[in-house]
């Protein structure tokens, strides 16, 4: 055991090795006097002490080092009778070590100067600087200029590569000349979150020069753990515990409950033949990454909804209940000929003056009956597009009866562009072209002259295969399946407009939405399928395609390589052990319908429980799957390449 008297102040001398120079008598004896060296390594002085004056005394102040006070003690004048010969200062051990290290960093910058200078610079210097071999990918890119590409000082003389050692570079400026990312690129994770301020270099984490076949991409863990403050030593121990909602981030795009599908409609014995068998009956996972994209309408949905959409119709025009005919009778004429009784009465003339100058009698025509008191073809109220279009009340007959009739006429000499026309005015743009696209101008023309007439229309033929076409008092669409253009495009329209409670239109949006949007009746069916979320800004729109989820955007997942994994002896993807439903747990009590009933996307509960670490655990830990943090986390957001780069070496390779 270590003597702990040994260091006492009166007992041990503490040498101060940090200074350059030490006593000569201590180098030559092994104990130094008392004073010791002065800094620039002359000698501290002869006498073992300074002796003080007490009184009208001097007293000796010799150390208990070096025997406590002398026997003669000081002289009369105060200095002391001990004394010796000055001895010479020598080195101290890290004075040594410096001027060793001086030394040799001065030959090797003058053997580097040396080399430099040799054969223009060229092969004898390349040859004492050589690093390694670069990656493949990199000496691709940089065989034209070489170490230049981005070593900068590489082609200058000695004293910039003197004061290249001085200097810091960090290579990260050589590096964003062909490598791009969504982000700031000296952010970790080139993302403010993450790094909260503070940059990064490339070099903290990828080393070049380390042979063709390196991967300089790997990281390991630790590499992770210096940045961040959770230190984790392995994804099964320490790894923080999955959120509570993992890994649904919000509502799907499209309500297809699976509890209710697989519990009631699937077990039905109507649609026994019709229900999947698994899983990848309606999801693509042998290939799938992170996302798993359903198959589709046609492939996992028509077979037992494919019929009710062409039964999902929508009514753009009515003709309602007028008290009175406001209609010019002649220009109605002159616009769409004569009507049918007209005609006939014109063919029962013709008949009877033939037969009148044969005969040689004299004619009599047949008067037109006289006129009935007007009764309107129609007891309908107005359509709520119309409604809305025109800005009048649909329950309110003298509101309405003289601009509808005014509509008519126009619709009567210009065909479909008056309805257009209120659409784009409405709209604040030309989206007349995908609201009424494949409308004929005949067809309207034709409706309305029937109209016109105080007529129902007959059309020539049933509308077997959808489309535009009039029936009796309205215009009406029909979809000619699903993804409709038209039936889109009106949804659309009913979802992008709106109105505040004090508008005098107001009514009219909240009629006109309600006939769109409705999914018990009409195009708006497709919202029984298809959400209407809400954006940033607060517009409404129909989530009309498969969205795959934004969150966690440095996190990756392989559901190709799982399924291999779990359906290796080719058990059923249904099966709760062996199957999806390992990881993917459905949650018979979530309210997950209700969820679409408003258009908040990150309001709803999931048709799936959430995923727990644990899931994960049993096979990524200690001895078992890689658990690495590479393996699940990305550090890049959106790395990509510079098309200059492609361009720039092309020049040089011509050059």
């Amino acid at each position: 055991m270590m003597d702990p008297e040994k260091f006492k102040h009166d007992s041990s001398r503490y040498e101060r090795p940090t200074q350059k120079f030490r006593c000569g008598r201590a180098a030559t004896w092994g104990k130094p006097c008392e004073s010791g060296p002065n800094p620039g390594g002359s000698c501290g002085g002869t006498s073992e002490c300074r002796p003080a004056k007490v009184g009208d005394r001097w007293e000796c102040r010799r150390s208990a080092i070096f025997g406590g006070p002398c026997q003669n003690g000081p002289d009369s004048d105060g200095a002391c009778s001990c004394q010796h010969p000055p001895c010479q200062p020598r080195r101290s051990l890290r004075s040594m070590r410096g001027i060793l290290t001086v030394g040799a960093f001065a030959v090797v910058v003058a053997i580097i100067a040396l080399m430099l200078t040799l054969d223009g610079g060229g092969n004898a210097r390349d040859a004492i600087i050589q690093a390694g071999e670069l990656t493949g990918g990199h000496e691709n890119f940089t065989a034209a200029k070489g170490c230049e590409s981005c070593h900068e000082v590489h082609d200058e003389d000695a004293g910039e590569w003197f004061l290249a050692a001085f200097r810091e570079d960090d290579m990260t400026e050589q590096c964003l000349a062909c490598h791009t990312f969504a982000g700031d690129p000296r952010l970790g994770h080139n993302a403010a979150f993450a790094a909260k301020g503070q940059t990064t270099e490339c070099v903290m984490c990828h080393t070049e020069h380390q042979g063709e076949d390196a991967d300089i991409r790997h990281m390991s863990d630790s590499q992770c753990n210096e940045c961040h403050k959770t230190k984790i030593d392995s994804f099964s121990t320490s790894h923080p515990k999955f959120s509570d909602a993992f890994p649904h981030d919000r509502r799907t795009a499209v309500q297809f409950d699976h509890a209710s599908h697989l519990s009631k409609h699937f077990s039905n014995q109507r649609y026994e033949e019709l229900a999947p068998e698994d899983c990848t009956s309606c999801h693509s996972v042998d290939t799938a990454e992170r996302a798993v994209e359903p198959t589709g309408y046609d492939e996992g949905c028509a077979e037992c909804h494919g019929a009710i959409i062409q039964k999902r119709e929508l009514v753009v025009l009515r003709l309602p209940e007028f008290e009175e005919d406001l209609l010019d009778g002649d220009s109605v004429t002159e616009a769409c000929g004569p009507t049918l009784e007209s005609w006939e009465l014109l063919q029962e003339n013709m008949a009877e003056m033939t037969e009148a100058i044969e005969a040689g009698d004299e004619v009599e025509l047949a008067e037109p009956e006289e006129e009935e008191e007007y009764e309107a073809v129609s007891l309908e109220e107005g359509d709520p597009i119309s409604a809305y279009l025109m800005g009048m009340t649909a329950d309110d007959m003298e509101s309405y009866s003289e601009p509808m009739q005014e509509f008519v006429m126009r619709l009567v000499e210009e065909g479909s562009a008056p309805l257009a026309e209120l659409v784009d005015e409405h709209a604040g743009e030309a989206v007349s072209p995908m609201l009424l696209s494949g409308l004929n101008a005949e067809l309207v023309k034709r409706v309305a002259c029937a109209w016109a007439a105080n007529l129902e229309y007959e059309a020539p033929a049933e509308n077997d295969l959808g489309g535009w076409y009039g029936d009796a008092l309205e215009l009406r669409y029909t979809p000619v399946g699903h993804n409709d253009s038209v039936a889109r495009a009106w949804i659309s329209f009913a979802l992008a407009n709106s109105a505040d409670e004090d508008d005098e239109n107001a009514d009219n949006v909240e009629a006109l939405q309600e006939a769109i949007l409705s999914p018990k009746e009409g195009v708006g069916a497709c919202t029984k399928c298809h959400a209407i979320s809400e954006d940033k800004d607060g517009a409404r729109h129909a989530e009309w395609r498969y969205r795959p989820s934004q969150a966690r955007p440095y996190s990756t997942y392989s559901h190709g390589a799982h399924i291999t994994l779990l359906n290796r002896e080719g058990v059923s993807l249904m099966d709760p052990e062996n199957g999806c439903l390992t990881c993917h747990k459905i949650n018979n009590e979530a309210a997950y319908q209700k969820a679409f009933a408003q258009s908040d996307p990150y309001h709803f509960q999931s048709n799936f429980l959430a995923m727990e670490r644990e899931t994960c655990s049993q096979c990524h830990s200690d001895g078992q799957v890689e658990e690495n943090c590479q393996l699940c986390h990305l550090y890049h957001a959106a790395p990509g390449f510079d098309y200059w780069m492609v361009e720039n070496a092309k020049t040089e390779i011509e050059d």
